[in-house]
């Protein structure tokens, strides 16, 4: 009958027997003639030992395997640092992978989709610096907590928003069509109206899909003759409360055909058509039409920071 010491000295024998195999499948190429007579002649010492359960030859056998191991691979330096930077570079390349095909972050810059998503805060234009030293200036403590959790920059007139900052899903296009009502991000490079911002991403409200026909009859917007509604978001934007002003017809000049009150606009082919959910400032497809939908980035979905109101889901 095997006592307890036998039986752990055997199952520390198994254990360096299947190590040193895996081992030297590896650095195969690595060791040198002799080294690759030796350390098999001793694998198959050990086999048998193990084969015949003899406890006490197999720990010795063990013994020497390991040591004609660590013979043939002297220590590294610094294996801890060596360590921790092979992890670190496996965590870049699975974030790399995840940004790339899956999640992407992204931050909002302008206003044109307030209130449901906040772009940065620019200085009030006509405050008088005089005005400056009426204002309160919170504490310390206060501004720490605004910095981290509620992304504030203070300046000498207040703070501004660094805008919210967003997750957006590459992924889920790639099995599915959009659908109206989303807000999605998309490139502009082939957008020539947009001429110095071209290259950059917009984050807008998905209006019309390929061949839908849009009409803008303040504060609604039309699809193919029907007010579209089937998201709360436009509930929302339509009530013209909380900040929302609805969809109105820019004042500014704008390429033929885009939609009015008293014309419509195809969605070409292969093309989206967008609208900011702030209308009275947005830059959107009233000036330039559609983008082809090829320039799809993704569709946002999660506030991750700063931690307001509108930390979550996005709607």
């Amino acid at each position: 009958m095997i006592n307890r010491k036998d039986r752990k000295a055997l199952k520390y024998a198994r254990e360096v027997f299947q190590g040193a195999q895996k081992w030297l499948r590896i650095n195969r190429d690595l060791l040198s003639s002799g080294q690759m007579i030796d350390i098999p002649a001793k694998l198959r010492a050990l086999e048998q030992a193990l084969q015949a359960g003899n406890a006490k030859q197999a720990a010795s056998q063990a013994d020497e395997l390991e040591q004609k191991i660590h013979g043939a691979m002297p220590a590294q330096r610094y294996p801890a640092v060596r360590e921790n930077i092979e992890v670190l570079l496996v965590a870049v390349i699975v974030a790399m992978a995840v940004r790339t095909f899956f999640i992407q972050p992204f931050k909002i810059p302008t206003g044109s989709m307030q209130p449901t998503l906040y772009g940065i805060f620019p200085p009030p234009e006509n405050m008088p610096p005089q005005e400056y030293k009426n204002l309160v200036r919170p504490s310390i403590f206060e501004q720490i907590v605004g910095t981290i959790f509620q992304g504030k920059m203070y300046e000498t007139y207040g703070y501004r928003s660094r805008g919210d900052h967003i997750f957006v899903d590459k992924f889920s296009y790639h099995f599915r069509k959009p659908h109206r009502g989303e807000v999605v991000v998309f490139d502009t490079s082939n957008i020539a109206e947009l001429g110095s911002s071209r290259g950059k991403f917009y984050i807008k409200r998905l209006i019309g899909l390929e061949n839908d026909v849009i009409q803008i009859r303040p504060p609604y917007v039309m699809v193919n003759g029907q007010v579209l509604d089937g998201r709360d978001a436009f509930k929302r934007i339509y009530s013209c409360t909380n900040d929302y002003n609805g969809y109105v017809i820019p004042v500014i000049p704008r390429a033929p055909n885009f939609p009015t009150a008293d014309s419509t606009y195809t969605v070409p082919a292969e093309h989206l058509f967008v609208l900011g959910d702030n209308s009275r400032s947005s830059l959107d497809g009233r000036f330039w039409g559609s983008f082809p939908r090829k320039d799809l980035i993704g569709k946002a979905v999660w506030v991750y920071w700063p931690f307001t109101e509108r930390f979550g889901r996005i709607d």
